[in-house]
C-alpha cells in the first residue's frame, strides 16, 4: 500500500468546537449539574446570593460526561446591566439561542439565579441548555448549621424542553 492513499491535504485541527450541535448524552447533562453544584453550594454556605449568572460549559468531544472548562459570562457582555432581567424566560431564551448559534467551543450554557419556590421558600434555580434541550433543577435553600449561613439541598434535575433551538 502506498502513501498516496492517505489524505495528507487535511491539516490536523484542534478538536474544540466540533461538538456544537452534536447530541448531548445524559452523562454530559449529569456531569454539568454535578460540577455546578459544588461551587454553588460553597457560595450559598458563605451567604452569597445570585440575581442571575450565565456560564458556558465545554464538554469533551470524545468522552461523555467529561467537563473540560467552565467560563463565567457576565451579563454585561451582552449589554444587560441588571442580571435580574434574565429571570424573564423570553429574554433568557433569546440570549441562549444567540449564544448557541455562535461558533464557540462550549456546547452547553448554564443559567443560575436565586428565586422564590412555589411554597414560598427560597431556592437556587439552575438551568442547563444544550442544542438538544433544556434541563433545570430547583435546589432548596435551608438555614445552615455551624459556620454555614445557609445550606443548599441536592435534588434531581428534570428535562424542560426537547429542543432549545429550532
Amino acid at each position: 500500500m502506498g502513501h498516496s492513499r492517505f489524505a495528507f491535504q487535511t491539516p490536523l485541527r484542534d478538536h474544540r468546537g466540533r461538538r456544537q450541535h452534536r447530541f448531548m448524552e445524559s452523562a454530559d447533562i449529569n456531569a454539568a449539574f454535578h460540577e455546578l453544584f459544588a461551587p454553588m453550594r460553597a457560595n450559598i454556605r458563605r451567604g452569597l446570593t445570585s440575581s442571575g449568572q450565565v456560564y458556558a460549559l465545554e464538554m469533551d468531544d470524545c468522552v461523555p460526561g467529561q467537563l473540560l472548562a467552565t467560563t463565567w459570562m457576565p451579563p454585561s457582555m451582552f449589554g444587560i446591566d441588571d442580571a435580574a432581567v434574565l429571570a424573564d424566560a423570553a429574554r433568557r431564551r433569546t440570549l441562549v439561542d444567540r449564544l448557541l448559534a455562535a461558533p464557540r467551543c462550549e456546547s452547553m450554557l448554564a443559567y443560575v439565579c436565586e428565586r422564590q419556590a412555589a411554597a414560598g421558600s427560597t431556592c437556587l434555580y439552575v438551568e442547563v441548555v444544550s442544542a438538544d434541550g433544556r434541563y433545570a433543577a430547583e435546589y432548596p435553600i435551608r438555614p445552615g448549621h455551624g459556620w454555614h449561613r445557609r445550606e443548599l439541598v441536592r435534588v434531581s434535575h428534570r428535562r424542560l424542553e426537547a429542543a432549545a433551538i429550532g
